[in-house]
C-alpha cells in the first residue's frame, strides 16, 4: 500500500514538472484567467504579485458554480490578448467587443455597459487644441498598442500615431513631449499613472467621443473548457439578473455597470 501511495506522488511530481500549464488545468478543472490595473474594477497589488476587484470576484463565483477555480495571472493586456487567440488563456475580463476579436472571442456577458467617453490629453491651458475629430489629423497622438478606441479613430490612416506599450510608457512620452496629445479610453488607470510619476501639467481638450461599452469577460474559442462556454455565459447573466453583480461592485465602494 505504501509503495502504492510513493508511485501516485511520484507520478503526479513528474506529470507536474513535464506537462504544460493548459493541460493541467484542463486536468483540475482551472480556468487560466488574466488580470491588469484597471482601477477600480482591478487593482494589482505589485508587492504581493496578487489582483483583486469585483471584476474576479464575480467571474470566481461564476467558475465555481460550474465546477471551476480561476488562477489569476498578472499580464499586460497585449501579452493576455495575443496568448487568448492562441488559446493559452481561457478568460479575460473587460475585453471590448470588437469584429476582429470576435474571430477568436467568445464574449461572455456583458455584466453592464459603461459610459466610457474617449478623451485627448493636452497640456493645461491647450484645451481649444482639439475642438473637433478633424483637428486630430494635425497633430501626433499617443496611442496604446492593441487598446481598441472607436472606429473611426481606429482605423484612420491619416492621423499620426505614436503607438506606446502600456499607460506607464504613455504618460512618461507626454511629459516628455513626445507627442501633442494622448487618447484615453481608461481615465482612472491614466491619472494613477500621471500621478505615479508626479505629472499634473494637463487637462483634457474640448472634443471627446461619447459612446457606451459593454462590459464583457472575453472567452478564447480555443480554450480547452469552452464547451462550457454557455454555463458560463448563463452564470454570469443570472447574477446580473439577481443584483449580485451590483452587490459585489458595491463591497468595493465601486459604482456598478449600467444595466439599462
Amino acid at each position: 500500500m505504501k509503495r502504492l501511495i510513493l508511485f501516485k506522488a511520484l507520478l503526479g511530481l513528474i506529470l507536474g514538472l513535464v506537462l504544460p500549464e493548459h493541460l493541467l488545468a484542463s486536468e483540475e478543472k482551472i480556468l487560466l484567467a488574466d488580470c491588469r490595473q484597471r482601477p477600480p474594477e482591478m487593482i494589482v497589488n505589485e508587492k504581493a504579485m496578487r489582483c483583486s476587484g469585483p471584476l474576479l470576484d464575480i467571474f470566481d463565483e461564476v467558475a465555481k458554480k460550474v465546477g471551476f477555480t480561476v488562477k489569476w495571472r498578472i499580464a499586460p493586456f497585449r501579452r493576455s490578448i495575443q496568448e487568448l487567440e492562441m488559446g493559452t488563456v481561457d478568460i479575460i475580463p473587460r475585453v471590448i467587443l470588437t469584429e476582429k476579436r470576435k474571430a477568436f472571442t467568445a464574449y461572455l456577458g456583458p455584466i453592464g455597459y459603461q459610459k466610457k467617453d474617449i478623451i485627448f490629453l493636452v497640456r493645461e491651458g491647450q484645451e481649444n487644441l482639439i475642438n473637433t475629430y478633424d483637428d486630430l489629423k494635425k497633430l501626433r497622438v499617443g496611442v496604446k498598442t492593441g487598446t481598441a478606441y472607436f472606429k473611426q479613430f481606429n482605423e484612420d490612416t491619416t492621423i499620426e500615431k505614436d503607438f506606446q506599450t502600456d499607460d506607464n510608457n504613455m504618460v512618461k512620452m507626454f511629459a516628455a513631449n513626445r507627442f501633442d496629445t494622448m487618447i484615453v479610453l481608461d481615465l482612472p488607470a491614466t491619472e494613477k499613472a500621471l500621478r505615479d510619476i508626479g505629472f499634473y501639467d494637463y487637462d483634457y481638450a474640448n472634443y471627446r467621443y461619447v459612446q457606451k461599452i459593454g462590459n464583457y469577460y472575453g472567452m478564447s474559442k480555443k480554450s480547452k473548457h469552452i464547451d462550457v462556454y454557455s454555463d458560463l455565459n448563463s452564470g454570469i447573466l443570472d447574477l446580473v439578473e439577481s443584483g449580485k453583480v451590483k452587490e459585489i461592485y458595491m463591497k468595493y465602494s465601486v459604482l456598478p455597470p449600467l444595466t439599462d
